[in-house]
């Protein structure tokens, strides 16, 4: 709020000499050329957000898979294991015994038919997690780009969250019934530095 506060005397100058540019009758032109490159930026923004929401319920659905994956595929090899341990015993009891030379080849077959799905499953398992570290990835990108932690859990026409600037964190809460498209979309570009796009 302390924002929005120091912010109203330059608004207010703004507005003036808005009023007498449109009353010489020189600003009105521009004034309309501005006014379709708001709407976009506005609407540019929306889908912004709206990316942002559906990456992150994609990364908190991704996450919750590749656990359960994960837990379900380690079950497996340890019963895989527990099975593998077992037949190895088997063999080593069976390699005293020379009449069952038979038996031991099959028990290696499946031995290495085993040993080939463990494998499988560590695969899958690494798969899953590179795919969760991408999703990361592509929110973590967002969040350094603008640096605004949004709440998803507001009411639909409100839109919250912090904008961590350089010096303070800064609390976003604006009622999107209260005031105008194009000023809610002055207001978030105002907080994303964009000193980097001048380099």
């Amino acid at each position: 709020m302390a924002g929005l506060r120091e912010q109203i005397p330059d608004m207010e100058q703004l507005s003036n000499e808005l009023l007498k540019l449109m009353a010489e009758n020189k600003g009105t032109e521009k004034l309309k050329d501005n006014l379709p490159k708001q709407e976009k930026m506005f609407d540019k923004l929306l889908d912004t957000q709206k990316t942002t929401k559906q990456l992150i319920k994609d990364l908190i659905a991704a996450e919750e898979a590749a656990a359960q994956k994960l837990h379900e595929r380690e079950q497996e090899l340890n019963a895989s294991l527990q099975k593998l341990k077992k037949i190895e015993d088997e063999l080593c009891q069976q390699n005293k015994d020379a009449t069952l030379r038979t038996s031991i080849k099959e028990l290696s077959k499946e031995l290495e038919a085993l040993k080939e799905e463990i494998r499988q499953q560590e695969r899958k398992a690494a798969e899953n997690v590179d795919a969760s570290t991408s999703a990361k990835y592509l929110v973590h990108l967002y969040y350094q780009i603008s640096h605004i932690d949004w709440d998803y859990s507001c009411e639909p026409n409100m839109i919250k969250g912090i904008h961590y600037g350089p010096d303070i964190a800064q609390p976003i809460n604006l009622d999107s019934t209260l005031h105008s498209r194009c000023f809610i979309s002055d207001y978030l570009w105002s907080m994303v530095n964009t000193s980097w796009s001048k380099k």
